[in-house]
């Protein structure tokens, strides 16, 4: 399961700088899903990210794996993690 969080991090670090950036995350999103406005994926990625992460300027790799346990874990729906992979339709 590691190799494949990390792989997947990887895959969405285009730049390779050590941080998924919200335009990494916006076309990681749109080569996935269909998307009628940008602000969703926006929106997603901006509940996502912490202050730190702001400040970094993206999600580093041990904070998208702290994100993932959280995506796997946690049984709120209300839980951030959940915009991993983009935001989810209604």
């Amino acid at each position: 399961m590691k190799a494949f969080i990390d792989a997947h991090y990887k895959m969405m670090d285009i730049n390779n700088d050590g941080l998924v950036s919200i335009e990494e995350y916006r076309y990681n999103c749109i080569t996935r899903i269909a998307v009628d406005d940008i602000k969703l994926v926006d929106d997603s990625y901006n509940s996502l990210v912490s202050d730190e992460d702001n400040k970094r300027g993206g999600i580093t790799l041990e904070r998208y794996q702290e994100l993932y346990a959280h995506f796997l874990g946690n049984e709120n729906a209300k839980c951030p993690a959940i915009y991993l992979y983009g935001p989810i339709p209604e």
